[in-house]
Formats: structure tokens, C-alpha cells, sequence
């Protein structure tokens, strides 16, 4: 069965990445709910999707270039009294809803990685007792790569940026032999990328096929139809009252 993940939180339906996206999201019929994390400059995880302020959040600058004591007073967008949640408040409302948790790790605003988040981020999970309710994304091979080291049981699934489905010439196949290299065992793209001989080309190289950015009918009606293992939107709702 295709599983649907509640894209941060239910992003058109509620502000992204939110307390109240989480806990609404928590309560409605989806597989899991999908979030993203960068890391203070002191060493706090935080659940914010860009590594930037300013676009669902007030104020500027890096996270990465920020304290939690100043991250933990900036005010989230189209919310009344929300600020940035860390991990742990996060973790704090999806633990008793038993839903699974779909976590990308992010990288900095360069490209660079943050030096040993992937072994933190598991620790955390693994000290709330949450690691076999994740399932880890990211479009960074090599963080998968160090996940798989420090997580080797936990199912990892490497996004495929536009850039490098279409560069140099497109060839999910050679794709897919990477990820299985690397030891990810599924794969995800973009669904305005995604090709019908997509899930047949992923199941000639044994890597599972996913779709993530699926947030109009037609759109979730053709992730349904193609059976894929999972794919993310912004309306689980609608994910929802489509599910065949």
C-alpha cells in the first residue's frame, strides 16, 4: 500500500513546520508526518525548513549562525503566538499519537553539511525510544551515508533533486545503482520529474520508488495509480479522501 506523509506538517493547510500543524496533522489518517531539521550554532536541533530565516519566520540570517536562546523567540508566520520548535518539543507531540515520523536532514545555506548531526539526531530518536517509527529522507547522499552507518536498520530514502534527475543527461537507473551503493534503499522524485517508466526502471534495480511535492488531485490520483511506496504532500487531507 502507497504511504502518504503529511509534507511539514500539512503545509497548505496549516503553517509549515508548526506546533499546531503536528498535532492537527497527528490526528488525521496518514502513514507519517514529515519534517525537517537544521542545528543551531550551539549544538540545539531545530525543525525549520530553510536554512535561512525570514520566509515562514520572522527575523534574518542563518540558523546555523544563531543560538537556540535567540531561535527560540522567533515568531513562525501566520501564527498567533507560534515560535520555532525545537526537535525535542516536536518529538514532545508526535510521541503519544504513534504516527511515524518522516525526518529530512538538512544542510547549511552553502551546501555544507553540519559536522555529526546524523549521529545526534539518532541518538535523540533513540533515547525517546523512536528510532523504528522513522524513516530518514535527505537530498545529500552522503548524509544518508552516515546514517546508514549509524542507523543501519532504519529505513533512509535519498530525495532526487531536479538538478540531478536532469544533469547530464536523465538516467534514474545509474540513479538508482548509486543509492544502492551508498546503501539507501529507496528513492524519491520530484512528482512534475517523474516518468512512467520510473517504478519499472527502480524495479529492475531493486530500489523502491517514491514520489515527494504531490499536492494536487491528479497528482496524488497518479502516486495512487503507480502504487509508489510513499510520497509527501502539503494536503493530506485530500491524500486522504483519495486513498483507493
Amino acid at each position: 500500500m502507497t504511504d502518504i506523509a503529511s509534507h511539514r506538517g500539512g503545509a497548505r493547510l496549516w503553517p509549515e513546520n508548526s506546533r499546531l500543524a503536528f498535532r492537527n496533522s497527528a490526528a488525521m489518517a496518514v502513514d507519517f508526518i514529515e519534517f525537517d531539521i537544521h542545528r543551531s550554532r550551539d549544538g540545539v536541533l531545530v525543525v525549520h525548513h530553510d536554512p535561512l530565516l525570514g520566509r515562514t519566520s520572522a527575523g534574518m540570517g542563518a540558523i546555523a549562525d544563531k543560538d537556540w536562546a535567540e531561535l527560540r523567540e522567533v515568531a513562525l508566520l501566520r501564527t498567533s503566538d507560534e515560535t520555532i520548535p525545537s526537535l525535542d518539543e516536536v518529538l514532545d507531540i508526535l510521541e503519544p499519537s504513534g504516527i511515524k515520523l518522516r525526518i529530512e536532514l538538512k544542510n547549511r545555506g552553502d551546501g555544507s553539511r553540519y559536522p555529526g548531526i546524523e549521529a545526534e539526531v539518532v541518538e535523540a530518536l533513540t533515547q525517546r525510544r523512536l528510532l523504528d517509527r522513522t524513516t530518514f529522507t535527505a537530498f545529500d547522499l552522503e548524509t544518508l551515508g552516515e546514517l546508514a552507518s549509524s542507523a543501519p536498520a532504519t529505513p533512509l530514502i535519498w530525495l532526487i533533486s531536479e538538478k540531478v534527475l536532469a544533469a547530464p543527461a536523465r538516467d534514474l537507473g545509474a540513479l538508482c545503482r548509486k543509492a544502492r551503493m551508498a546503501g539507501v534503499p529507496e528513492i524519491a522524485v520530484r512528482i512534475s520529474q517523474a516518468e512512467d517508466a520510473d517504478a519499472e526502471i527502480c524495479r529492475r534495480e531493486a530500489i523502491r520508488y517514491g514520489l515527494f511535492a504531490v499536492h494536487e488531485e491528479a497528482d496524488i490520483k497518479q502516486a495512487f495509480a503507480a502504487g509508489v511506496s510513499a510520497f509527501t504532500t502539503d494536503r493530506p487531507d485530500l491524500a486522504v479522501a483519495l486513498r483507493p
